[in-house]
């Protein structure tokens, strides 16, 4: 797999240095965070192999995804934003990633605008989805880089909880952003992740584990 290591004060900045030397966009890679000091981020960026992303999608599923992926690119035509719209390859849900030049506005503070534009595509596609299933909106794939940032976070409140013995209670976070939070803690055996509140200010708390009683 192809990859470089980029370096910046932002994460973005770390990003895009390795995308300039690997000549590709971020829609077509997968990143990884080194290291992330106030002064410098390091990160791994690799190329995706398409080809091993996964089984080729059935007939009636890759026919779901470009209804869902035509709806989106009327649907930004129509607020005037110029981006690619494509299915994501292999992907389960469905997953539509936007490209494009300057498209910090659909993701809006913490991805909010993003996730009312997942919100509203699967108002229109919903009628073409069987109960229960839905589409995933990305835009150049904010989704995945946020996900390595809280996952970053994860990791530093356990460190933190281990040394002071206190809970820490995080900022409010989206649905997948607070998944990926007990996803990397959930084999931690010092400290323990739960969810408290309520939508959107739903927060993750990471204490530290309980002995078991004998």
């Amino acid at each position: 797999m192809k990859s470089a290591e980029g370096r910046g004060r932002t994460l973005d900045e770390a990003v895009d240095a390795a995308l300039i030397e690997l000549n590709e966009s971020r829609r077509n890679v997968d990143v990884r965070i080194l290291t992330e000091t106030p002064e410098e981020t390091i990160v791994e960026v690799s190329v995706i192999d398409q080809e091993a992303e996964g089984a080729e999608p059935s007939a009636t599923s890759n026919g779901k995804a470009e209804t869902a992926r035509g709806l989106v690119e009327g649907l930004l035509k129509h607020m005037g934003v110029r981006a690619l719209v494509s299915v994501r390859s292999g992907s389960d849900p469905i997953t539509l990633d936007i490209s494009g030049r300057d498209l910090g506005a659909l993701i809006g503070w913490r991805g909010e605008t993003l996730r009312a534009l997942q919100a509203v595509t699967n108002v229109m596609v919903g009628k073409h989805l069987a109960e229960g299933e839905r589409v995933i909106v990305d835009v150049e794939r904010y989704r995945q880089r946020r996900e390595h940032t809280v996952r970053e976070i994860a990791m530093r409140a356990a460190r933190q909880v281990k040394m002071t013995g206190d809970a820490i209670t995080l900022d409010a976070m989206q649905p997948f952003e607070r998944r990926a939070i007990h996803l990397a803690l959930e084999g931690d055996p010092d400290v323990t992740s739960s969810s408290i509140g309520e939508e959107p200010e739903r927060r993750v708390v990471v204490g530290p584990r309980k002995p078991a009683e004998s």
